[in-house]
Parts: structure tokens; sequence; C-alpha cells
């Protein structure tokens, strides 16, 4: 059965645009037709941020206590929805239901974090007394306004909605643009969170390139999960009205196994980390080395691993589905028939799954990588997890660090501590020890990249309710004397006793 999906949705109720050209939504697993939204016009996007906007104020005005009690209570809807919000994000994605449902986990935990933080992260802060004598110092955090958050295909619910969440607990309202790919689930969620809400203040629009655009004219500020592609365009465009960006790009995340691993945990990980959601997530494990000492070992373990995936339609239990677009899976074959014509060897797969359908890949270890291949240099968001042996640990720090993207990284080495002085020698936002993808969707700790994979940071507690803020400071002076001594009309002896104190201070 089709969802009967609103053209858009405005405070939780569909709106009328009978002239939208609709976008079509199709199952990847099936072909078969899910849903369809709006493609909205620029005029329709800046009407929707209009609305936005005017509701600020009287959001922004309420307590913090008062907004994180509507947002709680947004939860409570959203949690009400969803069986349809998760069969939704499955059928659209391709994904298995055990990863749409832990999506669905991290809207409900984003909630948490930003309720939790919120208060001290938005409290004044006082700084502390010093020169001039007499003045007061205080720090405020005020929201940007409108927030426009762009979403991206893979991890919708997530990737949008956790945004979107810490922007509205920091007193902003928001309009979210999923992609055009996979928009439904979020269209649902938003549907179901703003009957909560008061009008407006979470809104959402949908079309592809150029209601993107018309988004990033209109708002305060613009949170993207997206390639580094995306993210360019966008930076480009925003700076013509100078409006803040939070990027969260690509990555080419690399996996260190040290000799000292826990070969059987860090095989595991390697596994689980290449090719959840189909290898589809920035932060998965995209490229593994390997210390001589262990690779044979660790090699087959990962093959035996890999041999024993499930793969398949998610109506049953499965451990990975296909690829959720054409033009992904066309970018897997390159980089794999590149990897191979330069001498790599697919140990398991390497091939289509057509007997499943048009969009499944084989879930493919590739041995005897170089770094000059397209699969050590590119990301390709794909289940692929090439392994390059190395020599020891500074071989494979140099290999990890020789590349244009920094998002995340894992180490493997029962030393914790040479892990940590590793880390801090990683070229990357974020690192794991002994694990790997999970701390990104921990919302106590910070989660952003470095060079092509992105520009700030998102979640990590008061930091993450602090992204969408911009500091006021203010300086308060009683106020009972006439005039300053800094003020006019200027004295000669007071710069000379000024010049004479510099000495007496800082000679």
């Amino acid at each position: 059965m089709t969802p009967a999906l609103p053209h858009a949705v405005e405070n939780g109720r569909p709106a009328s645009l009978p002239d939208a050209p609709e976008i079509e939504v199709r199952d990847p697993a099936r072909g078969t037709r899910v849903g369809s939204v709006p493609q909205q016009s620029r005029d329709s996007v800046a009407s929707v941020v209009a609305r936005a906007r005017a509701a600020r104020p009287g959001w922004s005005e309420l307590t913090v206590r008062a907004r994180c009690a509507l947002l709680k209570a947004a939860r409570r809807r959203f949690v009400a929805a969803r069986s349809e919000i998760i069969d939704l994000l499955a059928r659209e994605t391709g994904k298995t239901r055990f990863d749409a449902t832990g999506e669905a986990v991290a809207v409900c935990l984003d909630v948490r974090a930003a309720c939790r933080h919120a208060s001290r992260a938005l409290a004044p802060e006082v700084v502390s007394r010093g020169f001039p004598f007499g003045k007061r110092r205080l720090v405020l955090r005020k929201p940007h306004g409108v927030v426009g958050v762009i979403g991206p295909w893979n991890a919708p619910l997530t990737l949008t909605l956790g945004d979107a969440l810490y922007a509205l607990a920091a007193g902003n309202t928001v309009v979210v643009k999923p992609s055009e790919v996979t928009p439904l689930a979020v269209s649902r969620a938003v549907r179901a969170m703003a009957e909560a809400l008061p009008a407006d203040v979470l809104q959402v629009v949908n079309g592809a390139g150029e209601a993107g655009a018309a988004l990033v004219d209109e708002v305060d500020m613009v949170a993207v999960t997206g390639s580094p592609q995306t993210g360019r365009r966008v930076m480009e465009r925003a700076a013509r009205r100078l409006t803040p960006v939070l990027l969260e790009l690509g990555g080419k995340d690399p996996m260190i196994v040290l000799e000292d691993a826990n070969l059987e945990r860090a095989a595991s990980a390697a596994v689980w980390g290449g090719f959840f959601m189909a290898g589809q997530v920035c932060m998965s494990v995209e490229r593994v080395f390997v210390v001589d000492a262990v690779a044979d070992d660790f090699t087959r373990l990962v093959v035996e691993k890999t041999s024993a995936l499930r793969v398949g339609p998610n109506d049953r239990e499965m451990d990975l589905g296909p690829l959720t677009t054409a033009a992904q899976l066309a970018i897997v074959e390159r980089h794999v028939g590149d990897a191979v014509a330069k001498g790599a060897v697919a140990a398991v797969g390497g091939t289509r799954r057509e007997d499943l359908g048009e969009l499944f890949y084989a879930p493919t270890v590739l041995t005897g990588v170089g770094p000059g291949m397209d699969v050590m240099r590119d990301e390709t968001f794909g289940p692929v997890l090439p392994v390059c042996r190395v020599r020891d640990e500074e071989e494979a720090l140099a290999l990890a660090n020789d590349s244009p993207f920094g998002l995340n990284a894992s180490i493997w080495t029962s030393d914790l501590a040479r892990g940590v002085r590793l880390a801090r020698r990683l070229e990357s936002g974020c690192v794991c020890i002994n694990d790997c993808i999970l701390n990104a969707g921990d919302p106590e700790l910070p989660f952003g990249g470095v060079k092509q994979s992105g520009l700030g940071t998102r979640h990590g507690g008061i930091d993450g309710i602090r992204a969408f803020t911009r500091p006021c400071a203010v300086r308060i002076d009683p106020g009972r004397s006439p005039r300053d001594p800094a003020w006019f009309p200027y004295r000669l002896r007071t710069s000379r006793f000024v010049e004479r104190a510099m000495g007496w201070i800082w000679g």
C-alpha cells in the first residue's frame, strides 16, 4: 500500500500545492513505488522560511525548560508514529529494519541529550573581573534565527533531525530539506513532531537542488550533511550573504590493526564497520591497514565473516540490503574494477547480486591493494573493504593521513596508551580505539571532520547546543560615575601615567 503523504507540511498539516510536480520515491530493493513528495518552488521555500521567521521570537523567548518540555512532547508524537516512520525509512533506503530502527532510537537520544545540556549551554557566562576595574562582563548565547538543515539520503532521520533538534533547543526555528532520494520518513517524522510544537517552529520543504539553494538563500544558518561537492556548493552560495555554515561531509576512514590487537574483535568490527548499511555511511571503515605480522590471520577472519553475511531485501532477516541508488552502485563497480585492474584480488564478492535485484552488490573484501588505487583514495560509500598490509604502525599512520579526508578513524591495540598516542597523530576529527562508527551516534561526544570532511562539529553536549548559537559579549558598568577615564577630554598627564604603568606591569 502506498502511503498517503502531504505535499508539504505546515505545523503538521498538509499544505495545498496542487501545481507542484511530484518526486516519486521507489524502493531500491524491489523497484516498487513507495510514495511521493512535491518539488517545491523557490517561492514556496521562501514562504515557509518567512513563517519560520515569524514564529522565531515566540519560540526563542520561551524558557529553556519550556522549550525542552515541548521537544519531549514532540518526541512522544514521534514515538507514537514510529512504526510508520520506520517502515517508510526501510522501504525508501533499502536498509534493514534493524538499521532503520536504530535511526529512530538516535532521534530519541538526541532529544534527551539536547534537553539535558541546553540550560547550561545557554546560561549567561560570567567572565572573571579584571582590567578595566569596576566592569562586569557576560557572554550571552543567542540563536541565529531560522536554521536550514539539508539532509543526506543514507541516514535521513539521524542526520537531518539530529541537527534540527539541537537547533530547536538553542531557540532557533528550523526548516529541514531531506534528500529528494529519501524524503518520506523525515517528512512523516516532522509532521508527527510538529503536532506538539508551536505553529511553524519545525517545518519541512521537499525538492532537489533548486529547493536546497532557495533554503540557503533565505535562512540565517545552514547545516548540511553530504558530499564534499555538496558542501562546497552550499558554502559558496552561503558566502553571498555571509550565512554561517555547519558541514559534515564525506570520509575515507582508516582502520589501523596493530600486532597486539584482539584479532577476533578487530575482524568482526571491520566487517560490521565496512558493510553496515551496505557501506553507505560517511564514518564507515573504508580502508584497513594491518601490520604484516598479523595480516594473514586477520584477513582470513575477515573473509570468513564476510562470507557468512546475509544479503537481500529487508522483508527477511538480513544483514545488509541493496545500494540505495544506481549512481552509487556505479561508483562501487568502478572502484572495484580499478583495484582489480591494478593487481588487487577480490577475496570474496566483487560482483553484483543480480539474482536479488538491480541494486544489490556482494560484500567485497579486496586484498593486495595499494595506495594508488581509487578504492584507497576516493570515497567508495559501498560494501567494499580494502585490506592493505603495512610494515608497522608508522607506515600505517603515514598512509592513513595521506588523504584529503579526515572524518573518522579507528586504532586496534591491546595497549590503550599506545592507541591514544597514535590517535593524537591521526589527522581525523574523530578516533575510536578498539571500536568503530558508533562514536558518531554518541550525543555526548563532538562529531565532525577536518580537511575535506567538514567544518564545525555537532553533538558533544554543551558544544552541540552552542553550535547553533552566536556569542554576544555584554559589558556592564554600574553607571554611577559621570565619565570614564578613557573618554574625552583627553589629558596628557593620563597618557604619561599609562606609559609608566606599562613598564611597571609588563616591563
